[in-house]
């Protein structure tokens, strides 16, 4: 029932399919089916249907002979739309086929804007269907099959056409030229008689070899298809501008089940951000670069009570010197040379009910801080050049990887400021002490990528997991991600080796039953400085003024050496 060159059909298709036989027991699920379930074909095959979801009334379908079309299922996290049909063979139902697709993207925006949605759906499945003839012949040109409404247009009829070399049934023809070349030729311009159509021909292919090729005439009217395009564009512009505010209004993407946690003291930083999301304080969060701050702010804005409100993220180190007061503040129309006519809102206005994001806190120029400052406790902002202050309500949420006690020693930061931001502080710990849980923490990216690329990677080599584990990861989840995603798609399938990973971790050194396989010199050297450090720092009794001295060494160097060690600095 199942041959080697149908099951290799079924895989190539970029949606799921699963197949039973009368029995309800489980044939074959097709890769897609496969990622989509998140299960293996050897843990599902020969397996009852009913262990599996989708599949709560294919059994149905067998029975009563009828299909099941069009029906969301909930699997895990996720929508699948589903069309279940019985699987007939010489007139006996021998089975059932199941075929899904993931449609949990689309649910929130279908939400908001079903009607828009639903009426561009279905003028597009109308432009798909809408082929006003088709034809198909053997690989010697014969016609073998056409349809009613091609035999209208070309004025003949089925039995006259059928049989015929496909050259004298229409004129122009280049299915023989498609058939040589093995090209697809598509939406091309063809004139039959005294009129001008669009048409695509296709080579039709069993294995490697050409058996003939199929044409299908898309418009035989070009003033019907400049009408069409014309109706589609505004309904692309509509939808892009629904789905704009959509993204203006609700303003985050992440929440708190987008973080992977395996590890306790990622657990418990978790558990601590839910407990202050609910508060009306401010949230100051410190991490090092790549370990997902911006993800904990979103998550803590989207179990807040200000989550219906617009979450609105500045990047204080992005921004110019010069910039800052007017992209936070605003201004108002002719503040200075160049200013919009109008005026223009600040982010803090824009952030007006909801959250404001502060990422990268520790960079903000002095001068801002204090502007910031008076924001924050008068609650109300003047844009430059304003008369009178307005009133907003918002939460602010900070982010840094500096040491801000550090900068308030230097002068480069308020500690007016500081202490009004840390009200709560949560502190998310780096991959590197996460060392339990890298290899877990791998695994669920490899399959939220294989999803995303289409590929089938089943996880790392012994090897690869040394690699891993051995490495300081100084960017952070950031950084996992990057490395998996290049080498997922350099693998493709099956387990990631190191020649799949780049050059630096490929250099790494690996220590195994006690014996260095790479040698690392700069890892060898940083061991031995964060060595001496502690040494200094006992000696001390933790004054690292007096352990800078006895390293010969400044003291704002001392600070830099801990913080790259990822030492106390406190």
């Amino acid at each position: 029932m199942l041959t080697p060159q149908f099951l290799r059909f079924l895989d190539s298709l970029q949606i799921g399919m699963m197949i039973i036989d009368r029995e309800g027991m489980i044939l074959h699920v097709n890769q897609v089916g496969c990622q989509l379930l998140g299960l293996r074909l050897s843990e599902v095959r020969q397996h009852h249907v009913s262990r599996i979801t989708p599949g709560a009334d294919i059994m149905q379908v067998v029975r009563d002979g009828k299909a099941s079309l069009r029906v969301e299922i909930r699997f895990g996290d996720k929508t699948l739309l589903v069309d279940r049909i019985p699987y007939v063979e010489e007139g006996e139902i021998i089975g059932a086929i199941s075929v899904f697709q993931d449609i949990t993207s689309y649910e929130a925006a279908t939400r908001k804007i079903s009607e828009q949605e639903r009426e561009l759906h279905q003028f597009r499945e109308l432009v798909e269907q809408l082929y006003d003839g088709i034809v198909m012949c053997d690989r010697n040109g014969i016609v073998t099959m056409i349809n009613q409404a091609y035999c209208d247009f070309l004025e003949t009829t089925m039995e006259e056409a059928i049989g015929k070399p496909i050259t004298e049934v229409i004129e122009n023809t280049r299915m023989p030229q498609v058939m040589e070349t093995g090209k697809a030729e598509l939406g091309h311009l063809m004139r039959v008689g005294n009129r001008d159509i669009i048409v695509s021909r296709m080579p039709m292919r069993e294995d490697d070899k050409i058996i003939g090729a199929m044409g299908k005439v898309i418009f035989n009217d070009l003033r019907e298809l400049r009408s069409m395009v014309d109706r589609y564009n505004i309904m692309e512009r509509k939808l892009d501008y629904y789905r704009q505010e959509l993204k203006r209004v609700v303003g985050t993407r992440y929440s708190f089940d987008s973080i992977f946690a395996d590890h306790h003291l990622l657990k418990e930083t978790i558990h601590l951000a839910k407990k202050v999301a609910s508060s009306r304080s401010s949230i100051l969060i410190l991490g090092e670069s790549g370990t997902g701050k911006e993800l904990f702010a979103q998550a803590i804005h989207g179990v807040s009570a200000r989550a219906e409100g617009p979450f609105v993220r500045v990047n204080c180190a992005a921004i110019p010197k010069d910039l800052m007061e007017a992209e936070l503040f605003g201004y108002e129309e002719g503040a200075f040379t160049g200013a919009r006519k109008g005026g223009k809102p600040g982010k803090v206005e824009l952030a007006h009910g909801g959250t404001l994001f502060l990422d990268e806190i520790g960079d903000m120029p002095l001068d801002m801080q204090v502007k910031l400052l008076r924001v924050l406790q008068e609650k109300e902002v003047e844009r430059i050049g304003a008369t009178r202050p307005t009133q907003v309500d918002l939460r602010v949420i900070a982010a840094t990887h500096r040491p801000l006690e550090k900068l308030m020693e230097e002068g480069r930061f308020r500690e007016d400021l500081y202490y009004r931001l840390n009200v709560f502080t949560i502190s998310i710990p780096p991959l590197r002490v996460q060392t339990g849980s890298i290899i877990a923490m791998a695994q669920h990216l490899i399959q939220k990528l294989n999803r995303e690329l289409y590929t089938s990677v089943t996880g790392l080599s012994p090897r690869v997991e040394d690699v891993f584990l051995s490495h300081s990861w100084p960017g952070n989840v950031r950084e996992l991600h990057n490395v998996l995603e290049r080498a997922i798609q350099l693998a493709d399938h099956g387990l990631l080796e190191t020649e799949h990973l780049p050059a630096y971790l490929q250099e790494r050194k690996v220590v195994v039953n006690g014996e260095s396989l790479t040698l690392d010199l700069e890892a060898e050297l940083a061991k031995t400085e964060k060595k001496v450090l502690a040494m200094a720092l006992e000696k001390a009794e933790g004054n690292k003024v007096k352990a800078a001295s006895l390293l010969g060494i400044h003291r704002a160097s001392l600070y830099r050496k801990l913080e790259k060690l990822g030492m106390d600095v406190t």
